[in-house]
């Protein structure tokens, strides 16, 4: 990114800084863009641009998102589109409300489209160095999951999605849009107990909206702010188990065995329980809670059948191979069939 353009988007998100949470610079003096990373389909870039004025220095986050109409591969457009997702959640009230939670996340400056498909957003950048996944982080990153799925539970999910533009699921491996992975898989029982765990997870009980994609690269930990979260492209509405399973499967520390994952999980249950009392929300059970997991284990390790694998891949295809030894043994092989097993086994 050039200086000039630089200057041009501080001087559009100047007049937000002080309502977003940043110092009153006054007149700019000087700005230094630097290039952080590319994005995963290799059309944008995330920037940083250190602003220098009179009376402070700021610095903000510049994420620039290529057309989609250049991209002629359908599975890297299925990413792709994520990016305009992000654009929809910065554009509502949602990253606000999340920050008045006790969440920390990037606050809005600017969000540009242009009518060939390109996108700017400007944020504001979080304090502190990148997540690396000791237990205390790992227990301060399921509070602040436990903050976010507190503060949009149940109905809260629905209003807020609400002519938000917002993906109607959360979560980058949902079946919906993983039709490519699902061709992949071979002709075996995951997948033919695939639509029935998609089915299960959207009718569970417990719905609210989710990060999609809590892993540590989009964690930063800072000594005084606690947890932080960035990129919301895959934020929606999801049992708040599907951002349980990623973290686990790719991001927490310490799960060694099933008795280290209930210990985890019984922490962020217990920190969700508090916020839900105080908010007069019913408390899931924490057998539901589990199973819920569980199926969403299985949803992810579905996904990374036709795709491709990564982080605690014992951890969730042990869930995956738990899962298949409970539906052996039925001697009709179908989609039908599996989904009324799965649903006999966890009902909703």
């Amino acid at each position: 990114m050039d200086k000039a353009v630089a200057l041009q988007l501080v001087q559009r998100c100047l007049p937000l800084f002080e309502s977003k949470g940043l110092a009153s610079v006054g007149e700019i003096e000087g700005v230094r863009p630097r290039n952080l990373l590319g994005l995963w389909t290799g059309m944008g870039s995330v920037d940083e641009i250190e602003v220098t004025g009179k009376n402070a220095t700021e610095t903000i986050v510049v994420k620039s998102i290529g057309s989609y109409k250049k991209l002629d591969d359908e599975l890297a457009l299925v990413d792709h589109m994520s990016y305009y997702n992000e654009a929809s959640f910065y554009e509502s009230d949602l990253a606000d409300r999340i920050c008045h939670s006790g969440a920390g996340c990037p606050r809005p400056l600017l969000v540009d489209r242009s009518k060939d498909g390109e996108v700017t957003i400007c944020m504001t950048k979080l304090p502190g160095r990148g997540f690396s996944r000791s237990p205390a982080q790992t227990k301060a990153a399921l509070s602040w999951l436990a903050r976010l799925h507190a503060c949009f539970w149940g109905k809260r999910a629905d209003a807020a999605m609400a002519g938000s533009g917002l993906s109607g699921q959360a979560c980058f491996w949902h079946l919906d849009t993983r039709q490519i992975e699902l061709k992949s898989m071979p002709q075996d029982a995951l997948r033919w107990a695939a639509k029935g765990i998609d089915a299960r997870l959207k009718a569970d009980k417990m719905q609210t909206l989710c990060h999609g994609d809590p892993k540590g690269a989009n964690i930063m930990w800072d000594e005084e702010a606690g947890v932080s979260f960035y990129d919301f492209q895959w934020f929606g509405k999801a049992p708040p188990t599907k951002d349980l399973a990623y973290f686990f499967g790719v991001a927490a520390a310490g799960l060694s065995s099933e008795e280290s994952e209930r210990e985890l999980l019984r922490f962020y249950h217990g920190e969700l329980s508090k916020l839900l009392e105080a908010q007069e929300d019913a408390v899931p059970d924490f057998e539901y809670l589990w199973n819920s997991y569980h199926l969403a284990l299985c949803d992810l390790g579905r996904w990374m059948k036709g795709g491709f694998s990564f982080g605690n891949t014992r951890l969730i295809f042990g869930h995956v191979q738990a899962l298949l030894k409970s539906l052996d043994g039925l001697k009709e092989k179908s989609e039908e069939v599996y989904q009324d097993k799965i649903f006999e086994l966890y009902p909703p």
